[in-house]
């Protein structure tokens, strides 16, 4: 951002410079000309007094002058007098602006470049009482030849200015960042506001805090549900091990112990296992999301996955529709699907059903299961939320699967919507809209 900021302001800088030094030549090149013009029509209205008392039109050159060039015209064109060469050599001059608008109006003037270069004549013409054309005209530097000369004067002038923006852009900089880059220091200060600070920045600042404060308060709770989630299970393998231990279970209660603490221990991996794929899923926000993913291989793999507990349950998977093929990260969309397929066998009632409906960008799972109340649909994605928890914790469920499946949703711009009617079954669509560039 500091270097964009300085690279800004020293572009503007020279920029500026560059429009002021444009304007400059152009202003004073409309001045130099209005000025000339002036100059000439003052020099043709004092001819203009003398003109009539001449005998002849060579007596003209009594009022030549080394900047100025005198030329008396008749109306056909022909050139009667010039102070500069032999009239008689000189071509008709019907076709020059300042004559033709002399002619048309009493008075014109004009301005060519001339065949030397970096010199422009300015010519200035007035019809006289006898009917012939009287013009004079000079020739000076041109503007672009005067600022030619001027040249390493200019490039040292321009590249001072451009030092000087440096210089100005850096300093500017410093002053505009310091105050924000005591943010980062000091934002849970009280006498940050006391500070000089912009006041376009209170309302970041308070965002910042407001949004620190939930994060804070979201790893508290997440720390305190995970704290919990685990206790449980540990006091239960510590209480079984502790009577194996003791001699207090024997028999056919150290097997029926030992096999709770196995369903304990199982239920603990489980949870670790989903904790992981979430802190996982929080500090890969940058994996790449381009890998071209078909939904229905996805689909077909989960369903392979989960044969065994479908057969426990009597539960058939159906996959209807044709390949989906979406934009994304394979691994985390299997996450995904996984999750959605494995609640709906997790859930459903004995020998229910579980359908899996594909079309272009689109994933649909419905299930002949438990339903979801109304009162839970909204919070069924957050972290540790069970509707039953009993029966939650019967299948083995963690409470982190949709947890999973909302944070990948959210990460490949997906849309998901819940439907589900108690006892008879639930159905969630997921709606992949094109990953966010």
């Amino acid at each position: 951002m500091k270097r964009k900021l300085i690279l800004s302001m020293f572009y503007m800088g020279l920029v500026a410079a560059l429009v002021s030094i444009t304007a400059t030549v152009f202003v004073y090149q409309n001045t130099m000309r209005d000025e000339v013009r002036d100059n000439l029509r003052e020099e043709l209205r004092l001819l203009k007094i003398s003109y009539p008392k001449l005998h002849t039109s060579d007596e003209l050159m009594d009022f030549n002058a080394d900047d100025l060039r005198i030329t008396l015209i008749n109306k056909k064109g022909k050139v009667l007098f010039e102070s500069d060469t032999d009239a008689k050599q000189m071509g008709n001059h019907l076709d020059r602006p300042e004559i033709r608008c002399a002619i048309q109006n009493g008075s014109g003037t004009d301005y060519r470049l001339s065949s030397t270069l970096g010199v422009e004549d300015y010519y200035y013409a007035e019809m006289l009482s006898d009917g012939n054309i009287l013009r004079v005209s000079t020739q000076i530097s041109s503007v672009f030849s005067v600022f030619g000369h001027s040249f390493y004067i200019l490039a040292a002038i321009v590249l001072g200015i451009a030092v000087v923006s440096v210089i100005i852009s850096v300093q500017t900089t410093k002053r505009i960042l310091n105050p924000i880059k005591a943010l980062s220091k000091s934002i849970d200060s009280p006498a940050l506001y006391e500070k000089e600070t912009y006041p376009e920045l209170v309302p970041l600042i308070e965002e910042i805090k407001y949004q620190r404060n939930i994060q804070s308060d979201m790893r508290q709770e997440f720390t305190a549900n995970v704290s919990h989630e685990l206790k449980t299970p540990l006091t239960a393998i510590s209480g079984y091990a502790e009577m194996i231990e003791n001699d207090i279970a024997r028999g056919d209660d150290v097997k029926r112990f030992a096999g709770k603490i196995r369903t304990e221990s199982t239920r603990m991996l489980s949870l670790i296992g989903d904790i992981i794929k979430l802190s996982k899923l929080d500090a890969e926000a940058s994996n790449e999301v381009n890998d071209t993913v078909n939904l229905l291989e996805i689909a077909e793999e989960c369903k392979e996955s989960l044969a065994v507990a479908c057969n426990e349950k009597n539960i058939i998977i159906t996959i209807k529709g044709e390949a989906a093929v979406i934009k994304g990260n394979r691994t985390e969309i299997y996450e995904l699907v996984y999750n959605l397929m494995d609640n709906a066998v997790k859930y459903n009632r004995q020998g229910g059903n579980v359908d899996v409906i594909l079309s272009e960008n689109t994933i649909r799972i419905s299930d002949t299961g438990i339903g979801i109340p109304e009162k839970d649909r909204q919070r069924i994605f957050e972290r540790f939320y069970r509707v039953d928890k009993s029966r939650s914790k019967a299948t083995g469920g963690t409470g982190l699967g949709l947890s999973i499946v909302k944070h990948v949703a959210e990460k490949h711009n997906a849309e998901i919507s819940v439907k589900s009617v108690l006892n008879v079954g639930t159905d969630i669509t997921v709606s992949f809209n094109g990953v966010k560039e």
